[in-house]
């Protein structure tokens, strides 16, 4: 046969290229049906389309009202005792609310997943080229960890900041005895605490997707404990309460902490660009070495965006309900320690 035969076309570096070119187009093809059926499905759309399935709510829209955080005349520490009955309260329903949220949001969870599966059939693309422009500007912007103490540095350094900026924040509300900052420390610490659980623990076990290779576009192989194939899922060996390489692409546990803190954050403070801007710069700078597909970043983010939500939300439902707290100290020969009690 001769060399232009499509038969052949894997041993013809020409046909190879045109091969390569026709199924890149062709998922980008499906990538946008898929996108298209996505934005079918957001208000703006169904309003000029009527019948069509309406997404349930914009998910950055939920914002706390100012008279959740009324001004009072408690004392520094009775205030904190109330505000962190109210904060801290509600695990069991907000954890649960997480779990069952493909059920009780099908649309907003289908919409999502659609747009995650377009992306993964792009990913090859999508992710060499960020690779290639945006990491090297993440080097660039690389921050020091906070601290060297080898009590912290298994955290690393975005696990620092994080815990850095609850711990700040809650720092600067007591000492000011400010109730909307107690609040936005609380509730963001458990946004972090439920982004760890969902994403890291459970989803990336769940799906144990290969991490794609740091230079895609020049690898020569192998790609031992990395892939070059978007489509390696379900090679994870077991839950990883540390970070690992193999198997533990999807979702992105840090976009998951950053966007769930940014949507606590600006659901309490009513602000968007900080927030937003903080998160986008801590996912840039750690960028080299977290080595996620790009679905894997944008399914953490959306994620951490409904878990945000689901602590936003709870919070006011338990406020609008009147749930009070107590904190009681208690001294003894034995030690020093405290009471919490809630009421209903």
């Amino acid at each position: 046969m001769s060399g232009d035969d499509p038969v052949n076309s894997g041993r013809n570096p020409r046909w190879a290229g045109m091969h390569k070119s026709f199924s890149t187009l062709k998922s980008l093809g499906l990538a946008l049906a898929l996108a298209g059926s996505v934005v079918a499905g957001s208000p703006a759309f169904a309003d000029n389309a009527p019948g069509l399935p309406v997404w349930s709510e914009n998910p950055f829209a939920l914002t706390l009202s100012d008279d959740l955080f009324a001004r009072t005349d408690e004392l520094r520490f009775e205030k904190a005792t109330r505000v962190f009955g109210e904060a801290m309260s509600g695990i069991g329903d907000e954890l649960a609310d997480i779990a069952t949220f493909p059920v009780r949001d099908p649309r907003t969870f289908g919409a999502a997943a659609l747009g995650v599966g377009a992306l993964v059939l792009v990913d090859v693309p999508l992710t060499t080229a960020y690779q290639k422009t945006l990491v090297p500007i993440g080097e660039k912007l690389s921050l020091p960890p906070l601290s060297r103490n080898p009590w912290l540095s298994w955290m690393g350094r975005d696990g620092q900041y994080m815990v850095g900026a609850v711990a700040g924040t809650y720092a600067f509300g007591i000492l000011a005895n400010d109730e909307r900052a107690q609040v936005a420390a609380m509730l963001s610490g458990k946004a972090l605490a439920y982004s760890y659980l969902t994403s890291h623990i459970v989803l990336k076990a769940g799906f144990g997707r290969m991490r794609p290779e740091p230079d895609l576009a020049n690898y020569t192989g192998p790609t031992g404990d990395y892939s070059t194939s978007p489509f390696d899922f379900f090679k994870g060996n077991a839950i990883n309460f540390r970070s690992t390489t193999r198997g533990t692409a999807m979702p992105s546990f840090h976009f998951t902490a950053y966007f769930s803190m940014a949507r606590v954050y600006s659901g309490v403070y009513d602000n968007y660009l900080v927030p937003y801007t903080l998160a986008g710069a801590l996912a840039l700078q750690s960028a080299e070495g977290h080595n996620h597909w790009v679905s894997d970043m944008v399914a953490g983010a959306l994620i951490g965006t409904g878990i945000g939500n689901i602590v936003l939300r709870n919070y006011e439902d338990r406020k609008r309900g009147g749930l009070q707290g107590s904190f009681v100290p208690v001294v003894s020969s034995r030690g020093v320690g405290g009471r919490i009690d809630f009421s209903f």
